[in-house]
């Protein structure tokens, strides 16, 4: 997957209050959002290095499990996301978008299909295949001086530190200088995951088409009910 949106470009107002307006899903204006902020927000750290300390908790705190899938739009709230203890990729995603919008930074989310590696034969054997469709990530408008000049950058909190150990991978940083979007070889220098088609980047999580999308993709989504397990308990 090619970078993009790496050269300096400038936001129209417009675009400016598109990408850190509060939505439903980016709800940094509810109550529930306003107090995990405050609770973890670092008074003596500026907006971007806030932003970098917000997405290594959201990478780490909130531990991934694809089993996490959930169907109902309320379940893709930033203000019930930052409560869960696991989740998967498109949640995180969220989160993360979300919190750079509370300070002050414009973003929006992106899909891309990846072929993944970094998953169990049990999960694999119910998806039906290795690929995995509309995987989240974040893009986020780093600026300078309060200018409305700068760079998108794309970050993937979604795998955290404890999960890429067990699979021997190293965790993807992020430091809001240059994309970070996925691993592509394994400590041993084995092909690890691959990106091979995008899906685009929205304003705002685009609930309809997502969730309809997925469930095309694998039909065996609707079977919820046997959709339980952890990939740490299945390496």
């Amino acid at each position: 997957m090619k970078s993009f949106h790496q050269s300096k470009m400038n936001l129209s107002k417009e675009e400016w209050i598109i990408y850190t307006q509060p939505t439903y899903y980016f709800d940094y204006n509810h109550p529930e959002f306003e107090t995990f902020f405050q609770q973890h927000f670092q008074k003596d750290l500026n907006p971007l290095e806030n932003l970098i300390f917000f997405y290594y908790w959201i990478r780490d705190k909130i531990l991934y499990n694809p089993y996490h899938f959930k169907i109902h739009k309320k379940y893709y709230k930033a203000s019930y996301i930052v409560y869960l203890k696991k989740t998967f990729c498109i949640p995180k995603a969220i989160a993360f978008c979300t919190v750079a919008r509370k300070l002050g930074f414009p973003s929006k989310i992106g899909f891309a299909d990846v072929k993944n590696h970094l998953s169990s034969e049990r999960f694999l054997q119910f998806l039906n295949t290795d690929i995995f469709a509309f995987h989240g990530y974040s893009e986020i408008f780093i600026f300078e001086d309060f200018s409305y000049s700068g760079i998108w950058i794309k970050a993937t909190p979604a795998f955290d530190k404890e999960l890429c150990e067990k699979f021997n991978v190293e965790p993807l940083d992020f430091d809001g200088t240059k994309d970070s979007i996925f691993q592509e070889f394994n400590s041993k220098n084995h092909k690890f995951m691959e990106y091979i088609r995008e899906r685009g980047s929205f304003p705002d999580f685009p609930y309809e088409t997502v969730l309809k999308g997925l469930l095309e993709f694998y039909p065996n989504l609707t079977k919820r009910r046997n959709l339980r397990g952890d990939l740490r308990t299945e390496i």
